[in-house]
């Protein structure tokens, strides 16, 4: 049975793997990105990002490397690979006996094949997900939307973590509104600032927004 955390967003390109390396260093925990879909500009994947950053942490490689930067249904089918589920869910089989990160591509909604979302990935990992969203206009939007959709799939939130300005009437309106949806308090983890870097020395400066984790 695996032990840790599920990290997904709002949208894409929102954080999710800075939030991922912080968690891997505070919690000295594995990390796995099931599904990866292009590189960065430095040609790396997720993977080797936080290798990079958190070099004596266990890395589990990616099921699927896809290199098309695209939904993962799209790019599978661009270079005609078959997403299969169980094959990305052996893993809850094996003995990883540290707690284990696991970040999801895209956001909530976004199709793994002709048959499954993201979300529905979730809901069969059953770990607690960490939602990373942004603090710019439009967050309500999408946070709320995204907390409709964790209750309609039966997932349990842990937590938000926004990443971004200051925010604190958009933030206290999602802790709001999310809890009329939700039937239960939304807990804030973090709110982390925009890093112009992302590295060793970022990573370790954050993880002190993270000490009610």
């Amino acid at each position: 049975m695996l032990d840790g955390f599920f990290v997904s967003g709002t949208d894409t390109n929102i954080g999710k793997t800075i939030v991922s390396a912080i968690l891997v260093k505070k919690l000295n925990a594995s990390y796995h990105k099931p599904i990866q879909c292009g590189t960065n500009s430095f040609n790396e994947k997720d993977s080797d990002v936080i290798k990079r950053i958190c070099r004596e942490c266990s890395i589990i490689r990616e099921t699927y490397f896809l290199k098309n930067p695209l939904s993962p249904n799209i790019a599978s089918k661009i270079e005609k690979k078959k997403i299969d589920l169980k094959k990305i869910l052996d893993i809850k089989k094996t003995n990883i006996k540290q707690k284990i990160i696991i970040e999801g591509a895209g956001g909530l909604q976004v199709p793994i094949n002709s048959k499954f979302l993201m979300s529905d990935l979730i809901s069969k990992f059953n770990l607690p997900l960490i939602l990373v969203c942004r603090t710019q206009l439009g967050t309500i939007n999408h946070t709320l939307l995204s907390l409709e959709i964790l209750k309609i799939k039966n997932i349990h939130l842990h937590g938000l973590v926004f990443v971004g300005d200051e925010n604190l009437e958009a933030i206290e309106t999602i802790k709001f509104f999310g809890k009329k949806i939700l039937k239960t308090n939304v807990n804030v983890l973090a709110r982390l600032p925009i890093a112009k870097k992302f590295g060793k020395k970022e990573v370790d400066k954050y993880q002190i927004y993270f000490e009610s984790i």
